[in-house]
């Protein structure tokens, strides 16, 4: 996986992948560059439903992102939540 941050925005995303012999469906993924007081929405694009985190809990215990299916791959995309 993998996170691209616009700070100047507070928008951005994660891209992770699941290789055709993982075993793993699941990972925890600590993002880095955010603002540890601020709240995150943060979606799915194959979805509509969004999550909203703090900051801090997305730099410390991470994002955790399931990928059911292998090979696969998801796009989450997060910004500062109002």
């Amino acid at each position: 996986a993998w996170q691209f941050n616009e700070p100047v925005s507070n928008r951005g995303m994660v891209q992770a992948f699941r290789r055709p012999e993982s075993p793993f469906e699941s990972a925890r993924f600590r993002l880095s560059g955010l603002n540890s007081e601020a709240n995150y929405a943060v979606r799915d694009l194959d979805s509509s439903a969004e999550t909203r985190y703090t900051g801090k809990s997305l730099m410390e215990a991470g994002l955790a992102v399931t990928i059911g299916q292998r090979p696969g791959a998801v796009v989450l995309v997060y910004h500062k939540a109002e």
